[in-house]
């Protein structure tokens, strides 16, 4: 693995382990790995990829027009556990961020709670396209472990700004914005707009932890936050995929109705689950989707239809492997014109 982005050395001038700890300690130094996805496997060795963790992958889209991709969990072993969730993930992940610790006494909650604050912090990113699965909760830890391990998020939130990634920091207005030194990309895969900070708005510190954003809903055609699992019934959703338009809605048993109008992409990838394929062949022999009267490359949904979860409603709509959570935003929908 480069140089580049080898772990960041723990700053262990922040506590004193002059003797054995047995309590958790008040400090936890984090030590912060950035690697290649291809890379993981000769990794695991590693104490960090073998303890408990939290971990960000993060993926390329196919389309120049879409926003890079993440999905962020924790684990005992958290090495094996990325390792499970690329396998079985119908995407294509490229890099991988684990945020550990390697002081005695670090603790299986830690990892719990480093996921529900990066979740929150991936969440509300606009440069970048959260891959829901099941939202994490927040009460795993005590109030003053929680505060231990803000304070940890800071500091590793700092080193990997110093590593040269700025993925995890809220936008900055264009006039704020410092240089900084971009980190090489070590593949083929572009790394550098990660890099980059946002510049759509500004906040007062930029390095500390944000609380969760409360859920709200976007203006008609506006990109209001993505679909979550906790989403209330009677949520709408508009579709933000290339050109297509299509909207939908939460129903009381939790499926998601998309409405007749709806466009669907006629073009299937290559990489689409068979399962997908096999649906949205059932959808045009049934007559649900018909083609479109000027416009080849897309499909029009004759009627209301249900979907039974989110994610293969978002890929049946786009015929890509795009998760619900990145293409489905929230939005307000006028009843009398749906699209």
């Amino acid at each position: 693995m480069s140089n580049n982005f080898s772990p960041l050395a723990p700053i262990m001038s922040l506590i004193n382990l002059s003797g054995p700890v047995k309590q958790r300690a008040p400090i936890w130094v984090p030590t912060v790995m950035v690697m290649r996805v291809e890379d993981l496997p000769q990794e695991l060795s590693l104490p960090v990829l073998n303890s408990t963790g939290c971990y960000v992958a993060i993926g390329l889209p196919e389309a120049s027009d879409q926003r890079p991709y993440v999905m962020c969990g924790e684990g005992r072993n958290v090495g094996q556990r990325l390792m499970r969730k690329i396998r079985d993930s119908d995407r294509a992940w490229h890099w991988a961020v684990i945020f550990g610790c390697e002081q005695p006494g670090w603790f299986e909650a830690a990892g719990k709670h480093l996921e529900w604050r990066v979740n929150s912090l991936l969440e509300h990113a606009p440069h970048l396209d959260l891959v829901i699965g099941v939202s994490p909760w927040r009460n795993y830890v005590s109030e003053e472990e929680r505060r231990a391990l803000d304070a940890y998020l800071v500091e590793a939130r700092r080193q990997l700004v110093s590593m040269g990634h700025r993925f995890l920091e809220p936008p900055v207005l264009e006039r704020d914005a410092v240089p900084h030194t971009v980190a090489p990309a070590a593949s083929r895969f572009d790394f550098s707009e990660f890099l980059k900070p946002s510049r759509l708005s500004s906040t007062p510190d930029p390095m500390m932890p944000q609380e969760p954003f409360t859920h709200s809903t976007g203006s008609e055609g506006g990109r209001g936050p993505g679909l979550k699992a906790e989403d209330p019934i009677g949520t709408r959703y508009r579709l933000h995929y290339g050109d297509l338009q299509a909207t939908a809605e939460k129903l009381p048993d939790g499926t998601l109705l998309v409405h007749k109008g709806s466009e669907v992409s006629a073009i299937g990838a290559t990489t689409l689950p068979r399962y997908i394929r096999q649906h949205r062949a059932t959808l045009l022999e049934t007559g649900v989707l018909k083609p479109h009267p000027t416009d080849e490359t897309k499909l029009v949904v004759t009627r209301d239809e249900s979907f039974e979860n989110p994610s293969r409603l978002a890929k049946c709509l786009t015929g890509s492997t795009q998760g619900a959570g990145a293409v489905l935003r929230t939005c307000t929908i006028d009843p009398s014109r749906r699209i």
